[in-house]
Protein backbone atom coordinates (compact mmCIF):
# COMPACT_ATOMS: atom_id res chain seq x y z
CA UNK A 1 0.00 0.00 0.00
CA UNK A 2 1.25 3.47 -0.84
CA UNK A 3 0.66 6.41 1.47
CA UNK A 4 0.61 9.77 -0.22
CA UNK A 5 1.66 12.70 1.91
CA UNK A 6 -0.12 15.90 0.93
CA UNK A 7 2.27 18.84 1.17
CA UNK A 8 0.88 21.94 2.88
CA UNK A 9 -0.15 24.73 0.55
CA UNK A 10 1.61 28.08 0.50
CA UNK A 11 -0.47 30.42 2.64
CA UNK A 12 -1.04 33.93 1.31
CA UNK A 13 -3.10 36.67 2.94
CA UNK A 14 -4.23 39.59 0.79
CA UNK A 15 -5.11 42.76 2.70
CA UNK A 16 -7.50 45.10 0.90
CA UNK A 17 -10.01 46.38 3.42
CA UNK A 18 -12.51 47.97 1.02
CA UNK A 19 -12.71 44.95 -1.30
CA UNK A 20 -15.51 42.96 0.34
CA UNK A 21 -18.29 44.28 -1.98
CA UNK A 22 -16.24 43.07 -4.97
CA UNK A 23 -15.50 39.71 -3.34
CA UNK A 24 -19.13 39.15 -2.38
CA UNK A 25 -20.63 40.69 -5.53
CA UNK A 26 -22.72 43.08 -3.45
CA UNK A 27 -23.09 46.86 -3.38
CA UNK A 28 -23.54 46.86 0.40
CA UNK A 29 -23.07 50.28 1.97
CA UNK A 30 -20.25 51.50 -0.23
CA UNK A 31 -20.31 53.20 -3.61
CA UNK A 32 -16.53 53.17 -4.08
CA UNK A 33 -14.88 50.63 -6.38
CA UNK A 34 -11.12 51.11 -6.64
CA UNK A 35 -8.63 49.67 -9.08
CA UNK A 36 -6.36 48.39 -6.30
CA UNK A 37 -9.26 46.48 -4.73
CA UNK A 38 -10.20 44.97 -8.09
CA UNK A 39 -6.62 43.81 -8.75
CA UNK A 40 -6.45 42.20 -5.29
CA UNK A 41 -9.74 40.34 -5.78
CA UNK A 42 -8.76 39.06 -9.23
CA UNK A 43 -5.38 37.94 -7.90
CA UNK A 44 -6.92 36.17 -4.90
CA UNK A 45 -9.33 34.23 -7.12
CA UNK A 46 -6.53 33.13 -9.42
CA UNK A 47 -4.24 32.08 -6.56
CA UNK A 48 -7.07 30.06 -5.03
CA UNK A 49 -7.21 28.04 -8.27
CA UNK A 50 -3.53 27.20 -7.87
CA UNK A 51 -1.55 25.62 -5.05
CA UNK A 52 -2.21 28.42 -2.54
CA UNK A 53 -4.25 28.67 0.64
CA UNK A 54 -5.67 32.19 0.23
CA UNK A 55 -7.15 34.40 2.93
CA UNK A 56 -8.39 37.97 2.52
CA UNK A 57 -8.74 40.68 5.19
CA UNK A 58 -11.60 43.14 4.69
CA UNK A 59 -13.80 45.57 6.60
CA UNK A 60 -16.68 44.40 8.76
CA UNK A 61 -19.98 44.90 6.91
CA UNK A 62 -21.88 42.64 9.29
CA UNK A 63 -20.97 39.49 7.36
CA UNK A 64 -20.00 36.26 9.09
CA UNK A 65 -16.29 35.69 9.62
CA UNK A 66 -14.48 33.73 8.44
CA UNK A 67 -16.47 33.31 5.23
CA UNK A 68 -15.54 31.21 2.20
CA UNK A 69 -16.01 32.97 -1.16
CA UNK A 70 -14.67 31.45 -4.39
CA UNK A 71 -12.23 29.32 -2.42
CA UNK A 72 -10.97 32.35 -0.47
CA UNK A 73 -11.16 32.53 3.32
CA UNK A 74 -12.46 36.05 4.02
CA UNK A 75 -11.75 37.51 7.47
CA UNK A 76 -13.27 40.78 8.69
CA UNK A 77 -11.48 43.43 10.71
CA UNK A 78 -13.02 46.69 11.98
CA UNK A 79 -16.47 48.11 11.05
CA UNK A 80 -16.90 49.70 7.63
CA UNK A 81 -18.65 52.71 9.22
CA UNK A 82 -15.81 53.42 11.68
CA UNK A 83 -14.26 56.87 11.65
CA UNK A 84 -11.11 57.31 9.60
CA UNK A 85 -7.74 57.38 11.32
CA UNK A 86 -5.46 55.12 13.34
CA UNK A 87 -6.98 54.03 16.65
CA UNK A 88 -6.03 51.34 19.13
CA UNK A 89 -9.23 49.41 18.36
CA UNK A 90 -8.50 49.64 14.63
CA UNK A 91 -4.96 48.33 15.07
CA UNK A 92 -6.14 45.56 17.38
CA UNK A 93 -8.89 44.36 15.03
CA UNK A 94 -6.67 44.44 11.94
CA UNK A 95 -3.95 42.51 13.76
CA UNK A 96 -6.52 40.01 15.02
CA UNK A 97 -7.69 39.43 11.43
CA UNK A 98 -4.10 39.07 10.25
CA UNK A 99 -3.51 36.51 13.00
CA UNK A 100 -6.63 34.55 12.06
CA UNK A 101 -5.35 34.39 8.50
CA UNK A 102 -2.15 32.71 9.74
CA UNK A 103 -0.37 33.21 6.43
CA UNK A 104 3.25 32.77 5.37
CA UNK A 105 3.13 35.95 3.33
CA UNK A 106 0.99 39.10 3.48
CA UNK A 107 0.29 41.19 0.40
CA UNK A 108 -1.57 44.36 -0.44
CA UNK A 109 -1.37 47.65 -2.30
CA UNK A 110 0.25 50.02 0.18
CA UNK A 111 0.33 48.92 3.82
CA UNK A 112 -2.54 50.02 6.05
CA UNK A 113 -0.80 52.95 7.74
CA UNK A 114 2.06 50.68 8.82
CA UNK A 115 -0.17 48.20 10.67
CA UNK A 116 0.47 45.22 8.38
CA UNK A 117 4.20 45.99 8.29
CA UNK A 118 4.34 46.18 12.09
CA UNK A 119 2.47 42.88 12.42
CA UNK A 120 4.82 41.18 9.96
CA UNK A 121 7.88 42.56 11.73
CA UNK A 122 6.74 41.43 15.19
CA UNK A 123 5.43 38.05 14.03
CA UNK A 124 8.34 37.38 11.67
CA UNK A 125 6.11 37.17 8.64
CA UNK A 126 6.94 38.15 5.08
CA UNK A 127 5.42 41.25 3.51
CA UNK A 128 5.01 42.19 -0.15
CA UNK A 129 3.49 45.55 -1.04
CA UNK A 130 2.36 47.07 -4.33
CA UNK A 131 2.24 50.70 -5.42
CA UNK A 132 -1.36 51.66 -6.27
CA UNK A 133 -0.73 55.21 -7.50
CA UNK A 134 2.02 57.47 -8.74
CA UNK A 135 1.16 59.73 -5.78
CA UNK A 136 3.11 57.33 -3.55
CA UNK A 137 6.37 57.97 -5.39
CA UNK A 138 6.24 61.42 -6.98
CA UNK A 139 5.70 65.10 -6.20
CA UNK A 140 5.11 66.88 -2.92
CA UNK A 141 3.19 64.02 -1.30
CA UNK A 142 6.15 61.68 -1.70
CA UNK A 143 8.79 64.15 -0.52
CA UNK A 144 7.18 66.04 2.36
CA UNK A 145 7.66 65.05 5.98
CA UNK A 146 4.42 63.65 7.39
CA UNK A 147 3.11 60.77 9.48
CA UNK A 148 1.77 59.22 6.29
CA UNK A 149 5.19 59.22 4.62
CA UNK A 150 6.96 57.98 7.74
CA UNK A 151 4.64 54.97 7.79
CA UNK A 152 5.12 54.51 4.04
CA UNK A 153 8.90 54.42 4.54
CA UNK A 154 8.38 51.90 7.33
CA UNK A 155 6.31 49.73 4.95
CA UNK A 156 9.10 49.90 2.37
CA UNK A 157 11.75 48.98 4.93
CA UNK A 158 9.86 45.94 6.25
CA UNK A 159 8.68 44.60 2.88
CA UNK A 160 10.58 41.68 1.39
CA UNK A 161 9.56 42.82 -2.08
CA UNK A 162 7.88 45.88 -3.61
CA UNK A 163 5.87 45.67 -6.82
CA UNK A 164 5.59 48.57 -9.27
CA UNK A 165 3.02 48.70 -12.05
CA UNK A 166 5.13 50.77 -14.46
CA UNK A 167 8.75 51.65 -15.25
CA UNK A 168 8.00 55.19 -14.10
CA UNK A 169 6.93 54.00 -10.64
CA UNK A 170 10.01 51.80 -10.43
CA UNK A 171 12.33 54.68 -11.32
CA UNK A 172 10.68 57.18 -8.97
CA UNK A 173 10.61 54.71 -6.07
CA UNK A 174 14.34 54.15 -6.47
CA UNK A 175 15.09 57.86 -6.86
CA UNK A 176 13.00 59.16 -3.94
CA UNK A 177 13.11 56.24 -1.52
CA UNK A 178 16.18 54.27 -2.56
CA UNK A 179 14.09 51.10 -2.83
CA UNK A 180 14.25 48.57 -5.65
CA UNK A 181 11.08 47.00 -7.01
CA UNK A 182 9.92 44.50 -9.59
CA UNK A 183 7.41 45.36 -12.29
CA UNK A 184 4.23 43.32 -12.61
CA UNK A 185 1.74 44.98 -14.90
CA UNK A 186 -1.90 45.49 -14.01
CA UNK A 187 -3.90 42.62 -15.44
CA UNK A 188 -7.28 41.98 -16.97
CA UNK A 189 -9.30 38.94 -17.99
CA UNK A 190 -10.35 39.16 -21.64
CA UNK A 191 -13.18 37.13 -23.17
CA UNK A 192 -14.16 36.65 -26.81
CA UNK A 193 -17.60 38.20 -26.52
CA UNK A 194 -18.93 39.94 -29.63
CA UNK A 195 -18.96 43.70 -29.16
CA UNK A 196 -21.58 45.99 -30.71
CA UNK A 197 -21.12 49.73 -30.30
CA UNK A 198 -24.02 52.13 -29.88
CA UNK A 199 -25.00 54.45 -32.71
CA UNK A 200 -24.56 57.35 -32.47
CA UNK A 201 -21.28 56.96 -30.52
CA UNK A 202 -21.16 57.33 -26.73
CA UNK A 203 -18.32 59.09 -24.89
CA UNK A 204 -17.91 57.41 -21.49
CA UNK A 205 -16.39 58.48 -18.14
CA UNK A 206 -16.05 55.99 -15.25
CA UNK A 207 -14.48 56.70 -11.87
CA UNK A 208 -15.23 57.56 -8.28
CA UNK A 209 -16.58 61.12 -8.21
CA UNK A 210 -13.88 62.60 -6.05
CA UNK A 211 -12.53 66.17 -5.93
CA UNK A 212 -8.94 67.07 -6.75
CA UNK A 213 -7.23 64.31 -8.73
CA UNK A 214 -10.25 62.70 -10.47
CA UNK A 215 -11.48 66.09 -11.80
CA UNK A 216 -14.98 65.00 -12.93
CA UNK A 217 -15.95 68.63 -13.49
CA UNK A 218 -13.75 68.61 -16.60
CA UNK A 219 -15.88 65.87 -18.16
CA UNK A 220 -18.90 68.13 -17.70
CA UNK A 221 -17.07 70.88 -19.57
CA UNK A 222 -16.20 68.41 -22.32
CA UNK A 223 -19.83 67.39 -22.73
CA UNK A 224 -20.96 71.00 -22.75
CA UNK A 225 -18.36 71.84 -25.44
CA UNK A 226 -19.63 69.11 -27.82
CA UNK A 227 -23.44 69.38 -27.62
CA UNK A 228 -24.02 67.24 -30.70
CA UNK A 229 -22.42 64.14 -29.06
CA UNK A 230 -23.74 61.69 -26.45
CA UNK A 231 -21.94 61.49 -23.10
CA UNK A 232 -22.34 59.06 -20.21
CA UNK A 233 -20.97 59.45 -16.68
CA UNK A 234 -20.62 56.62 -14.16
CA UNK A 235 -19.36 56.96 -10.61
CA UNK A 236 -20.35 56.81 -6.99
CA UNK A 237 -19.52 59.32 -4.24
CA UNK A 238 -16.30 59.42 -2.26
CA UNK A 239 -16.22 60.64 1.32
CA UNK A 240 -17.22 64.09 0.05
CA UNK A 241 -20.95 63.60 -0.52
CA UNK A 242 -21.54 67.34 -1.08
CA UNK A 243 -19.09 67.38 -3.99
CA UNK A 244 -20.80 64.34 -5.52
CA UNK A 245 -24.22 65.97 -5.28
CA UNK A 246 -22.87 69.13 -6.91
CA UNK A 247 -21.44 67.21 -9.87
CA UNK A 248 -24.66 65.20 -10.20
CA UNK A 249 -26.83 68.33 -10.22
CA UNK A 250 -24.62 70.06 -12.80
CA UNK A 251 -24.56 66.94 -15.00
CA UNK A 252 -28.34 66.66 -14.96
CA UNK A 253 -28.57 70.16 -16.44
CA UNK A 254 -26.51 69.19 -19.51
CA UNK A 255 -28.95 67.79 -22.12
CA UNK A 256 -26.48 65.52 -23.95
CA UNK A 257 -25.03 64.01 -20.75
CA UNK A 258 -26.54 60.93 -19.11
CA UNK A 259 -25.51 60.86 -15.43
CA UNK A 260 -25.82 57.21 -14.38
CA UNK A 261 -24.22 57.43 -10.94
CA UNK A 262 -22.90 54.37 -9.13
CA UNK A 263 -22.91 51.05 -10.98
CA UNK A 264 -21.68 47.78 -9.36
CA UNK A 265 -18.48 46.63 -10.97
CA UNK A 266 -19.97 43.45 -12.43
CA UNK A 267 -22.41 45.64 -14.40
CA UNK A 268 -19.94 48.26 -15.65
CA UNK A 269 -18.67 46.10 -18.50
CA UNK A 270 -21.83 46.56 -20.55
CA UNK A 271 -21.24 50.32 -20.60
CA UNK A 272 -17.70 49.85 -21.95
CA UNK A 273 -19.11 47.51 -24.60
CA UNK A 274 -21.48 50.21 -25.89
CA UNK A 275 -19.08 53.16 -25.60
CA UNK A 276 -17.01 54.30 -28.58
CA UNK A 277 -14.61 56.55 -26.61
CA UNK A 278 -13.45 56.40 -23.00
CA UNK A 279 -12.29 59.61 -21.31
CA UNK A 280 -10.03 59.95 -18.28
CA UNK A 281 -9.70 63.38 -16.62
CA UNK A 282 -7.58 62.37 -13.60
CA UNK A 283 -4.60 64.40 -12.52
CA UNK A 284 -2.73 61.38 -11.15
CA UNK A 285 -3.20 57.59 -11.29
CA UNK A 286 -1.18 54.40 -11.11
CA UNK A 287 -2.27 52.24 -14.02
CA UNK A 288 -6.03 52.75 -14.41
CA UNK A 289 -8.03 49.52 -14.60
CA UNK A 290 -10.54 51.47 -16.65
CA UNK A 291 -7.95 51.73 -19.46
CA UNK A 292 -7.76 47.94 -19.61
CA UNK A 293 -11.55 47.62 -19.41
CA UNK A 294 -11.96 50.10 -22.27
CA UNK A 295 -9.31 48.58 -24.54
CA UNK A 296 -10.53 45.03 -23.94
CA UNK A 297 -13.89 46.25 -25.33
CA UNK A 298 -12.29 47.85 -28.42
CA UNK A 299 -12.73 51.36 -26.99
CA UNK A 300 -9.95 53.94 -27.53
CA UNK A 301 -8.89 56.09 -24.58
CA UNK A 302 -8.64 59.87 -24.55
CA UNK A 303 -6.68 60.81 -21.43
CA UNK A 304 -6.08 64.32 -20.15
CA UNK A 305 -2.96 63.73 -18.06
CA UNK A 306 -2.34 60.00 -17.65
CA UNK A 307 -0.27 57.93 -20.07
CA UNK A 308 1.61 55.22 -18.11
CA UNK A 309 5.05 54.74 -19.66
CA UNK A 310 3.62 56.55 -22.73
CA UNK A 311 1.83 53.44 -23.94
CA UNK A 312 -1.14 55.38 -25.38
CA UNK A 313 1.05 57.45 -27.67
CA UNK A 314 3.57 54.74 -28.55
CA UNK A 315 0.93 52.15 -29.39
CA UNK A 316 -1.69 54.58 -30.77
CA UNK A 317 -4.38 53.40 -28.38
CA UNK A 318 -6.09 56.79 -28.25
CA UNK A 319 -4.85 60.26 -27.36
CA UNK A 320 -2.91 61.82 -24.48
CA UNK A 321 -4.40 65.30 -24.71
CA UNK A 322 -2.54 67.22 -21.93
CA UNK A 323 -5.07 70.07 -21.99
CA UNK A 324 -8.84 70.37 -21.97
CA UNK A 325 -8.82 72.29 -25.24
CA UNK A 326 -6.87 69.53 -26.96
CA UNK A 327 -9.07 66.88 -25.37
CA UNK A 328 -12.11 68.52 -26.95
CA UNK A 329 -10.37 68.41 -30.34
CA UNK A 330 -9.26 64.78 -29.86
CA UNK A 331 -12.78 63.62 -28.95
CA UNK A 332 -14.24 65.52 -31.91
CA UNK A 333 -11.72 63.87 -34.24
CA UNK A 334 -12.59 60.36 -33.02
CA UNK A 335 -16.31 61.05 -33.23
CA UNK A 336 -15.94 62.19 -36.84
CA UNK A 337 -13.59 59.40 -37.98
CA UNK A 338 -15.16 55.94 -37.67
CA UNK A 339 -12.14 54.24 -39.26
CA UNK A 340 -9.62 55.81 -36.87
CA UNK A 341 -11.82 55.01 -33.89
CA UNK A 342 -12.12 51.38 -34.95
CA UNK A 343 -8.38 51.01 -35.62
CA UNK A 344 -7.44 52.45 -32.22
CA UNK A 345 -9.98 50.21 -30.53
CA UNK A 346 -8.57 47.12 -32.24
CA UNK A 347 -5.02 48.08 -31.27
CA UNK A 348 -6.21 48.53 -27.68
CA UNK A 349 -7.69 45.04 -27.63
CA UNK A 350 -4.50 43.57 -29.09
CA UNK A 351 -2.39 45.45 -26.52
CA UNK A 352 -4.36 44.13 -23.52
CA UNK A 353 -4.24 40.56 -24.83
CA UNK A 354 -0.46 40.64 -25.22
CA UNK A 355 0.70 42.90 -22.39
CA UNK A 356 -1.85 42.58 -19.56
CA UNK A 357 -3.06 39.01 -19.74
CA UNK A 358 -4.10 37.81 -16.29
CA UNK A 359 -2.47 34.38 -16.67
CA UNK A 360 0.97 35.84 -17.37
CA UNK A 361 0.71 38.32 -14.49
CA UNK A 362 -0.46 35.70 -11.98
CA UNK A 363 2.44 33.45 -13.03
CA UNK A 364 4.79 36.30 -12.08
CA UNK A 365 3.03 36.73 -8.72
CA UNK A 366 3.25 33.00 -8.02
CA UNK A 367 6.97 32.92 -8.78
CA UNK A 368 7.61 35.99 -6.62
CA UNK A 369 5.54 34.71 -3.67
CA UNK A 370 7.25 31.31 -3.72
CA UNK A 371 10.61 33.04 -3.84
CA UNK A 372 9.74 35.28 -0.89
CA UNK A 373 8.28 32.41 1.18
CA UNK A 374 11.60 30.59 0.73
CA UNK A 375 13.65 33.53 2.01
CA UNK A 376 15.30 33.49 5.42
CA UNK A 377 13.91 35.99 7.90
Amino acid sequence: MFWWIRMPKNRVCIVSLAAYPLLAGKGLDTKIVGGAELQCVLLARELAKRDFDVSFVVLDHGQKSPEMLDGIRVVKSYPANAKMGIRITTVRRVCKALGESNADIYYGFRGIAGIVALYCLLRRKRLVIGIPSDMEVEGERASRISVYNCLWRFDLKVASRVISQTKYQQQMLKRRFGRDSVIIKAFHSVDMKLIEKSAPPIVLWVSTIRPKWKQPELFLKLAYAIPEARFQMIGGPSEDKKFYEGIRDQANRIPNLDFVGFVPHHEVDKYFEKASIFVNTSDVEGFPNTFLEAWSRYTPVVSLNIDPDEIICENRLGFHSKSLEQMINDVKLLLADDKLRREMGERGRHYVEHEHDIKNAVKQYVELFIQVIGMDL
